[in-house]
């Protein structure tokens, strides 16, 4: 690589770790190497806050696992995300306080610049608040796929997105929270993370999910976080959701649109 073309992206990362951007006329180095052990795709260049990102698609070959080891997983806010095993080995995942902690913290950021007027910093707050959701996103999809991976599952289960949706709107107190928290992105990263391990991900109609008990049917509205069944049963309300989730009807097709 010592000549560059103006009407052409140059890509070197085998020795020299960097991507040159005719438009800008610039070398972007890349913050670590990139080991080209699969085929590429296709190269997109950013600036986000002062910062060049340069995103490389690649295609992973992978192997689809045989069994039918299956994982029920809930969504929520206060809890983003609770898995249950078939046999019954529960994992939680993220901080739903830490989330809404933080996302009232830039909020509170960007009102107090409002008043100011002053439109980049309150751009570059949401900008900053974005990248921190979707790497939460990140480090809970790749937590629940490890999950999965420990206890050799071949299928996860998610609730559908618009009936995640359609639940959570119920809620005016959590009407702010929806706006800013992605259930969309975070199914997406689970899904391609298992789809990378050869696990499955498949998608529920969750009717009922969060109300009908998982040892004798019975209908029950969970009380703040507690679940308590006429049988007994008694659990958190968001393992009660993942375990019906694990057995719930399958919708047609393996991905949801947003």
């Amino acid at each position: 690589m010592e000549e560059y073309r103006r009407t052409k992206t140059t890509v070197s990362l085998i020795n020299y770790h960097f991507v040159f951007c005719p438009r800008y006329r610039r070398k972007i180095f890349l913050d670590s190497k990139v080991e080209l052990k699969h085929k590429l795709g296709t190269l997109r260049i950013t600036k986000k806050s002062d910062k060049w990102i340069a995103q490389i698609s690649v295609s992973i070959p992978t192997t689809q696992k045989t069994g039918l080891k299956v994982m029920g997983v809930d969504l929520g806010l206060k809890v983003p995300a609770v898995a249950v095993t078939d046999d019954e080995k529960v994992g939680f995942f993220g901080n739903g306080r830490q989330n809404k902690y933080k996302k009232r913290k830039f909020r509170s950021v960007r009102k107090a610049l409002g008043t100011k007027k002053k439109i980049n910093a309150i751009r570059n707050s949401k900008d900053k608040e974005q990248r921190w959701m979707e790497d939460q996103d990140h480090k809970v999809s790749r937590a629940i796929v490890n999950f999965a991976k420990e206890n050799k599952i071949s299928v996860i289960r998610l609730e559908r997105l618009a009936n995640i949706r359609q639940t959570t709107r119920t809620s005016r107190k959590n009407e702010k929270n929806l706006h800013t928290w992605s259930f969309y992105r975070l199914s997406q990263f689970i899904e391609y993370k298992a789809e990378l391990e050869g696990i499955k991900v498949e998608y529920v109609n969750p009717a009922y999910t969060s109300q009908t008990c998982p040892k004798c049917s019975g209908k029950n509205k969970a009380q703040d976080r507690k679940y308590k069944c006429k049988c007994g049963l008694e659990k958190h309300r968001d393992i009660i959701g993942a375990m019906n989730i694990r057995y719930a009807p399958v919708v047609d097709g393996n991905s949801q649109s947003a």
